[in-house]
């Protein structure tokens, strides 16, 4: 008798875990971009300007926001942020984060390299990447 890995029974079971893990890959997708549009009016307000949106439907969903830069925001608007949303999860880890990144962006001082985006992954955890250009690349690329 030939050993069937996969019999009828066990394909039904497969079929409905897939059936069920894609139910909650939607409802989660959906939680996470009501946070996401919150964060972005958030972000707007206190003085970013939003670069891009990337949403990838994953499980669990993965963004990735790019910041324009620009002056500082100030931390007493992000701070008020935090006060203001303590119950959303998503909205107060990446504003904590951007509180640290901004005490950051001043660490690096060589004289020909200027702070050219920030960008927000929104994975399992959370991930803020500041990015440096040369002055000079950046001044030919806009003539």
């Amino acid at each position: 008798m030939p050993f069937d890995v996969l019999s009828k029974g066990k394909l039904t079971a497969l079929k409905d875990a897939a059936d069920t893990l894609a139910i909650l890959g939607m409802e989660k997708a959906q939680e996470v971009l009501a946070e996401i549009n919150l964060l972005l009016e958030l972000l707007q307000t206190a003085g970013y300007g939003v670069g891009s949106l990337d949403f990838e439907l994953t499980l669990p969903p993965r963004v990735t926001i790019k910041l324009k830069t620009g002056p500082a925001v100030k931390e007493e608007k992000l701070s008020a942020i935090l006060h203001d949303h303590a119950d959303k999860k998503v909205v107060t880890t990446i504003v904590a984060s951007l509180i640290q990144a901004n005490r950051l962006r001043s660490s690096v001082t060589v004289e020909t390299l200027e702070l050219s985006e920030v960008q927000i992954m929104l994975t399992t955890s959370p991930n803020i990447t500041l990015q440096w250009k040369d002055k000079e690349k950046g001044r030919s690329e806009a003539a």
